[in-house]
């Protein structure tokens, strides 16, 4: 029988990424209409009793691809078997609106008025259009979709998808775009009349978002992943067109940078940080794929610029003091450094196990309990009236709560259906709503930092930051925060390496294997354990202390809460290791409004000094998991 510190029937309960993935795929699933074609709501408020959901123009084709990514990402690393007819009834409603040309479009119907009519679009044209940010995502998502199933299809299909999108590019003096024609979301192709113009884009922030770069470099995820499939270089050099329209000094910079053109040309912006960390990620995944040194250099400057403009620590990234951190920057953070980190270029797996620990997880709204709270003290609607919302949804839409549609809006058990689901955190207190942009994008966080946990590499398997997963290969159980203590039980490997965070004094590691002191050597700072045969046990210790810092939440550049002296919330934190387990707000921070929301980072349980136990989780994931 092996030595281990505890009955092995049971693991430390600590933060579980899995399970996590089990949530979210309850709030990818649950936002979906399947009486109005499986549509995806966008915002859900919880300020009102009841809470509803609201359906908003550009979903399908803008934000739906995205579930399509998702939900192959989110049943491999749960194992979780909950709505399978839900999602198969989403599925299949993609892929009957893909059949004309391979490409998802909003369509225009009657059942539909808010089609071109709420925020995206020119009123009075009525026409179905295809995002093309979206569809690109759509590209990458259906060979997830292929990876996951073996099944040939999938490949058929991309295929189709990335040849109607190479047909559509528009290429001069090798720079490619797609252009706006002003119908339906930014740079959307509208499916009767063709492009209405071919012009490329002139700076950094036209459309409605104002966000050119978002829709112009997002498409390269989807190139690069069917090029990864297929082996076709046009998709190469077609990502190569776009890299160049996107890096053009001309759509990058910020305000007081220290040098416009320097900043530039480094990838500096001050457009909100989802809206240009997406690209930053697909121009990283070309530099990979191509060996552009520049792009590669581009992407890690872009990176470290956002880095300084968020709090990693805290795993917050805010656009303004209004809006407050989207669920959808942290997946954009945790993919970013963990692909820069693979690539050799720099080495931020503390960044990403920060990230995760802390503003991914508080993103997702995980306590039914709290969200009745916040309903059942908001003012009461009736289906159909006009919106009722917080104060993020005032600063957005500035103007004034619209009226809703007939059938925008869903009542029905929003609760339950949200239940894993993302959305803003506004100065580190609360979330205010969730956007189901945020919720498939942010799901997606939770399996990039997942994957990254334990690597197989061979006979071997690189453990890369200390948080908890049940491999095909070895199972990792981590005490973290309550103790500085990680659990690794080796199945088959034959070399385990064991990289020690930052927040970690070397001098102070203590290791047993199979209950007998050991002492690895070191390459860096990782511990490698080699001459295995499996079945070991390995326990590595480190003491975790309390750490008190204050940080203050900046925000993008260019805005007046940077450029007039005052700043955003100053908060006193406790940490333990890389879990924050204490916030207190000092100063509000210049534009945050006092609001009762859900509350993000009550963390009382973690301050214990031994974790609780849970039973151990029976599912163990297939060998081969989806390569993003």
């Amino acid at each position: 029988m092996i030595p281990n510190d505890h009955d092995t029937n049971t693991i430390p309960a600590t933060l579980d990424l899995a399970d996590h993935g089990r949530m979210a795929l309850n709030g990818v699933l649950g936002s979906l209409n399947p009486s109005l074609g499986y549509e995806c709501a966008f915002l859900t408020f919880f300020d009102s009793n009841p809470p509803y959901m609201l359906h908003w123009s550009s979903m399908v084709s803008g934000v739906m691809p995205k579930y399509v990514e998702a939900l192959p990402l989110l049943r491999l690393m749960s194992g979780s078997r909950e709505q399978l007819d839900v999602q198969d009834g989403f599925m299949q409603a993609m892929l009957r609106n893909m059949a004309g040309d391979g490409l998802v479009y909003d369509r225009m119907s009657p059942e539909r008025p808010w089609n071109t009519g709420v925020g995206y679009g020119e009123k009075g044209w009525n026409e179905d259009y295809a995002c093309m940010a979206g569809n690109g995502r759509l590209l990458a998502g259906l060979t997830y979709w292929q990876q996951t199933t073996g099944d040939a299809q999938w490949k058929a299909l991309a295929a189709r998808t990335a040849e109607r999108m190479l047909e559509l590019a528009i290429v001069r003096d090798d720079l490619a775009w797609y252009p706006n024609p002003g119908l339906g979301n930014d740079y959307s192709y509208p499916r009767v009349s063709g492009w209405t113009t071919t012009e490329p884009p002139k700076g950094p922030k036209e459309g409605y978002e104002g966000a050119t770069m978002f829709y112009h470099l997002t498409p390269l995820k989807g190139f690069l992943r069917y090029f990864r499939l297929s082996g076709d270089e046009r998709f190469l050099t077609l990502a190569r067109q776009f890299a160049n329209l996107g890096m053009q000094q001309k759509f990058w910079g910020a305000a007081n940078d220290t040098d416009p053109a320097a900043g530039g040309e480094r990838g500096h912006f001050d457009v909100h940080v989802h809206a240009m960390l997406s690209p930053v990620r697909a121009l990283l995944d070309y530099g990979l794929a191509a060996g552009d040194e520049r792009a590669l250099m581009f992407a890690r400057d872009a990176y470290e610029w956002a880095r300084q403009m968020g709090v990693p620590r805290l795993g917050l990234f805010c656009n303004t003091p209004d809006t407050g951190h989207e669920g959808c920057t942290g997946a954009d953070v945790v993919a970013l450094a963990i692909a820069l980190s693979d690539a050799g270029l720099g080495d931020y797996w503390d960044d990403v196990e920060q990230v995760a620990r802390n503003g991914l997880v508080e993103s997702q709204m995980t306590d039914p309990a709290e969200m009745r709270r916040v309903a059942e003290a908001g003012p009461e609607r009736r289906p159909g009236e006009d919106w009722i919302g917080p104060p993020i949804a005032k600063a957005i839409w500035k103007d004034k709560l619209r009226t809703v549609f007939p059938g925008q809006d869903m009542v029905d058990r929003v609760t339950e259906r949200s239940v894993g689901a993302f959305g803003f955190i506004v100065g580190a207190a609360r979330m205010e709503m969730l956007m189901h942009c945020c919720t498939a994008n942010g799901a997606q966080g939770l399996y990039f930092a997942w994957e990254g946990i334990v690597r197989r590499m061979g006979d071997g398997a690189e453990v890369n930051m200390w948080l908890n997963r049940r491999s095909p290969w070895l199972d990792v159980f981590s005490h973290l925060p309550h103790e500085g203590k990680l659990e690794i039980r080796n199945k088959t490997m034959k070399r385990i390496t064991v990289r020690l965070p930052g927040w970690a004094m070397r001098a102070d590691v203590r290791c047993r294997m199979n209950g007998r002191p050991a002492t690895p050597p070191w390459v860096g700072n990782r511990m490698v354990f080699d001459g295995l045969c499996g079945g070991e046990s390995l326990v590595i210790e480190v003491p975790v202390r309390t750490a008190r810092a204050e940080c203050t939440l900046s925000y993008m550049p260019g805005y007046k809460v940077n450029r007039g002296g005052t700043s955003g919330p100053r908060l006193a934190c406790r940490f333990r290791g890389n879990t924050v387990v204490e916030v207190e707000t000092v100063s509000a921070g210049a534009g945050i409004t006092e609001y009762d929301g859900y509350r993000v980072f009550r963390r009382q349980h973690m301050q214990a000094g031994k974790a609780p136990r849970n039973p151990m989780p029976t599912y163990v994931h297939a060998e081969r998991v989806i390569r993003w």
